[in-house]
């Protein structure tokens, strides 16, 4: 009999997405080793990190830290945030330092040793690099000039070796720069002799807290229990959820770019022999993970991230009478044609444009709300979801535009779209389950403003105007021009707001790798110890971290991305003898950004013999993908079959680099529905093998 050797538990998705105080403390029963939660990431766009600035309303995020640091004080374990104020830059993390310390004070947390580990790097040194031609690029773009580099806030994905040595180092609470979302969870695990493909693989699937439970939701906890035996057991506390091994195996999926490699800083997770399995109805498990320790890149490669001012940005939301739609140029985004995806929607099908919008007496409470509801609706799991990756896509980075509005008080707009035929379905309850949970866990946040949420679609359009300028006279001429132009031809309702002051414009300057080991073991992911009692920090040392190698040698698989489990082109023989719809034939069909120059498509098939056909059909082939997505074939990076958990994945090259001017859709969560409405032709051949049928 196999005996459990760790406990981990998983608060949320991300710090200030929220979670119920039942689950934590129904996961809190029994052992417990850490409490782990990843504080951000880049996803948001490079606003964040450019301005130092958090994603999520301080109360959540100070909520959710409370909970874990009440929960620490009480167990004694190590309590782990990585990636902390978002973006994890030194401004972002001095945010969260200011938190925690209002946190350690209101729990009279006494005598406890904090170790602060920064992740941001002076532009000189990356700019050295890039005169030497050593930053190694992790796809297209962005384009690399010094002055870029030199205007930027760079920050580097931490691995596992900075939070080892602080835990080794007696650490309880850890606060940590940008990190690796993996490595958060995989430390201590590592530390403690656990297999590195285990650890590895069990930190991707708690990242995004109950998001790979059944229902799926990051605003919940998940728990992880290690055994002897080289299994480990995902369950949810929330007895509303379920982890079940396809679940699982369309996590172990998530935001990667190929489904059984992904890439490290300490070398490459190779999923290929993984077994993914149901122990109960509620409870499902993995084993069989393995960690490489390969040639260059890797280790020792630390993935850097740069963001630069572009300016200071306008919008108007300006919705029309449908007549009128076809008399605005192409090319502008309207929600009800072309608001999610450039490609307009086909007459058959439906775009449907979600705008929230607050009032209130002040601009914080008209905030709190507005991203509240934002929060909750993107990720808001529901019986049938296809697309878990997010039900909503945002055109801007951040997604929240605040003005003065005419009746005196302050107001607060998110757009948004989706095409997701599922989320149609299911829109009336899942925006009443929204409102019901923000009246349960931020009742003040709806008794201090009011909201409306307008839904445009073809019959009531709704375009989105953007500028971006350094001039703000010359910016706001151009803005003032652009709505002219929509003006001279249809006539602006009373509703529609003109000539927003929204947040300043930033894009991405840096995605690549930094590979000089010297760098990385003498100048990155400095440590500072403190004692803390209460708010009051004194520094007690500093630390470097302490390296050494993680994984197996000697790997006689194949860790080449481009040629494992690659889809072959191969035509089925015979006419088809009939069709069945995709979207019958999946549990799961999401898209989702891999990085800021990426987009990955998930299909996760409710049965191998659907799989199989799949397959068969030749549908996924590159080829016939480029064609569905309307991409050139260059930029569809591979599809891949995945027979362990009956799963097609495909990548491409995102069309534009995440968050720039013309984005539609910054998380990449919604830009499935060509393959959601997908028909399958089912061959004779397959049919020799199936059931469902």
């Amino acid at each position: 009999m196999s005996n459990l050797i760790y406990r981990v538990v998983a608060a949320c998705g991300a710090l200030g997405y929220g979670y119920p105080k039942e689950s934590l403390q129904a996961a809190l029963k029994g052992r417990v080793d850490a409490i782990i939660c990843d504080g951000g990431s880049m996803d948001a766009g490079p606003y964040y990190l450019g301005t130092g600035t958090e994603y999520f309303e301080r109360e959540a995020v100070k909520a959710d830290y409370r909970h874990m640091v009440a929960a620490g004080k009480q167990i004694g374990c190590p309590v782990i945030l990585g990636s902390s104020g978002m973006a994890g830059g030194n401004r972002n993390l001095d945010w969260m330092i200011a938190v925690a310390k209002e946190v350690f004070a209101e729990l009279k947390v006494e005598g406890a040793k904090v170790a602060v580990i920064r992740s941001e790097l002076d532009p000189e040194i990356v700019i050295q690099e890039f005169r030497n031609g050593a930053l190694r690029p992790t796809g297209l773009g962005p384009d690399l000039d010094e002055q870029s580099l030199r205007e930027s806030v760079i920050v580097g994905q931490m691995g596992v070796h900075p939070l080892i040595t602080a835990i080794e180092a007696g650490a309880q609470y850890i606060l940590a720069g940008r990190s690796c979302d993996v490595a958060l969870f995989a430390s201590d695990m590592i530390r403690r002799g656990i297999d590195a493909g285990l650890a590895y693989h069990v930190g991707h699937v708690l990242e995004c807290g109950a998001l790979a439970c059944d229902p799926g939701s990051p605003s919940d906890c998940l728990v992880a229990e290690i055994y002897d035996d080289g299994s480990a057991l995902f369950s949810a506390p929330n007895p509303t959820r379920r982890c079940t091994a396809y679940s699982i195996a369309a996590h172990s999926l998530y935001e990667e770019s190929h489904p059984q490699l992904q890439f490290y800083p300490e070398g490459v997770l190779a999923l290929e022999k993984t077994q993914f399995f149901s122990k109960d109805s509620w409870t499902a498990g993995i084993r069989g993970s393995r960690f490489v320790r390969s040639s260059k890149p890797w280790p020792w490669s630390i993935k850097l991230e740069g963001a630069r001012h572009l300016g200071t940005r306008k919008v108007s939301l300006i919705y029309i009478d449908p007549a009128a739609l076809p008399r605005i140029p192409s090319e502008v985004l309207v929600y009800g044609r072309n608001g999610v995806q450039a490609t307009p929607v086909e007459a058959s099908k439906r775009e449907l444009g979600i705008i929230i919008e607050t009032a209130a007496p002040t601009q914080e409470a008209a905030t709190l709300l507005a991203s509240l509801l934002t929060h909750y609706l993107i990720h808001y799991g529901y019986a049938g979801r296809k697309a878990t990756a997010g039900n909503i896509a945002y055109p801007l980075s951040p997604n929240l535009i605040s003005f003065k509005r005419d009746d005196g008080q302050f107001g607060a707009i998110v757009p948004s779209g989706t095409r997701d035929p599922v989320f149609f379905a299911n829109y009336p309850r899942i925006k009443e389950a929204v409102i019901g949970l923000i009246a349960q866990e931020f009742p003040d946040a709806l008794a201090n403003a009011r909201f409306t949420i307008t839904e445009a679609d073809a019959a009531n359009p709704a375009i989105l105007l953007r500028s971006v300028g350094h001039d703000p006279v010359e910016l706001a001429s151009r803005h003032r021009q652009e709505i002219e132009r929509i003006t001279s031809v249809a006539t602006p309702k009373t509703n529609s707001r003109l000539n927003l002051d929204a947040p300043d414009a930033y894009v991405w300057s840096l995605y690549h790798l930094l590979q000089n080991e010297d760098v990385i073991k003498n100048t990155m992911f400095p440590i500072t110890y403190y004692r803390a009692s209460g708010a009051e920090w004194a520094e007690e040392s500093t630390a470097r971290p302490n390296y050494f190698d993680i994984g197996e040698t000697g790997y006689c698989g194949n860790i080449d991305d481009r040629t494992l489990s690659v889809i072959a082109d191969h035509a089925p023989a015979g006419a088809p003898v009939g069709t069945q719809r995709l979207i019958d034939m999946a549990v799961v069909i999401r898209s989702k950004d891999a990085g800021i120059n990426r987009l990955t498509f998930d299909v996760i098939f409710a049965s191998a013999e659907s799989y199989e056909a799949s397959l068969h059909s030749n549908v996924f082939a590159r080829e016939q993908i480029a064609k569905i997505l309307n991409v050139p074939l260059d930029r569809v990076v591979g599809t891949f079959f995945v027979d362990t958990c009956n799963a097609i994945k495909i990548s491409i090259d995102r069309p534009n680099i995440s968050a720039s001017m013309d984005e539609r859709d910054v998380f990449g969560a919604q830009q499935q529905a060509a393959i959601e409405h997908l028909s399958i032709p089912i061959y004779a051949a397959a049919l020799g093998r199936a059931s469902s049928f």
